[in-house]
């Protein structure tokens, strides 16, 4: 009987932080530095841990540690009003590592009604073998989403799609966020027991298309080892002695 209640519990918590994203992009006008292994140079993050890198507009800004814990309790204190446990919370960020985070603009910056992003973000995923890949990562989020009922899904069932080799499958999501119109693209991959979820936030779909284009840039080449980094198309730069 316990151990079928601390399933239940967990089965209740896969979709959690898919959620708690959720409230981060829209409430949140913030950014998050590149952590768990990964650099940025001009307009390329490299992830040495998940082994993939990615090409982002380079006059998108990545942002650092006080934005990043902005961002958290943004979150708290929204997935809090939704009426998710304190416990929960904790126990779903702890699982949950924020990649990479950009915003077309500076936070801050003066006027602006939305900030398009886009957020690389991995959810630990081992505890649940019933998510064997992104799509299966995707409708566990659904349910809680359609729930919530402050979104609106606009596609029939999660489409798939493969880069470098690597196999995502794609949700999209509109909502009214703050009398704003917001569209939303998931991209999830499942990967050494992580859900690496790639995320394009824009004001419309044609937007959030031209954004989601990025994914083609994805890559699996290892790029980063102690001593050499080596960027995508060009020979290894060793460090001088």
């Amino acid at each position: 009987m316990v151990r079928a209640l601390r399933g239940g519990c967990l089965m209740k918590r896969i979709p959690l932080t898919l959620s708690i994203i959720l409230l981060l992009c829209c409430y949140a006008n913030a950014q998050s530095q590149v952590e768990h292994g990964g650099v940025v140079s001009e307009g390329l993050y490299i992830n040495s841990d998940f082994g993939f890198s990615y090409k982002f507009p380079k006059d998108w800004v990545v942002h650092g540690d006080a934005t990043k814990e902005r961002i958290r309790e943004i979150g708290r204190e929204k997935a809090e009003e939704s009426g998710v446990s304190k416990a929960s919370i904790e126990v779903a960020l702890k699982n949950t590592y924020q990649l990479l985070t950009v915003f077309r603009h500076p936070v801050g910056t003066p006027g602006l009604t939305f900030n398009p992003a886009i957020l690389v973000i991995a959810e630990k995923v081992s505890y649940a073998p019933g998510i064997t890949n992104g799509k299966d990562y995707l409708l566990n989020g659904r349910a809680r989403i359609l729930k919530a009922g402050t979104h609106q899904v606009l596609l029939k069932e999660p489409r798939e799609y493969n880069f470098a080799g690597a196999q995502f499958f794609r949700d999209d999501y509109a909502a009214e966020i703050n009398g704003v119109h917001v569209v939303q693209a998931y991209f999830a991959h499942v990967t050494k027991g992580y859900a690496l979820l790639f995320m394009f936030l824009g004001e419309d779909q044609k937007s959030v298309d031209e954004m989601a284009k990025t994914m083609e840039t994805f890559d699996t080449t290892p790029v980063v080892r102690r001593g050499v980094t080596t960027i995508i198309g060009s020979e290894p730069q060793r460090k001088p002695n």
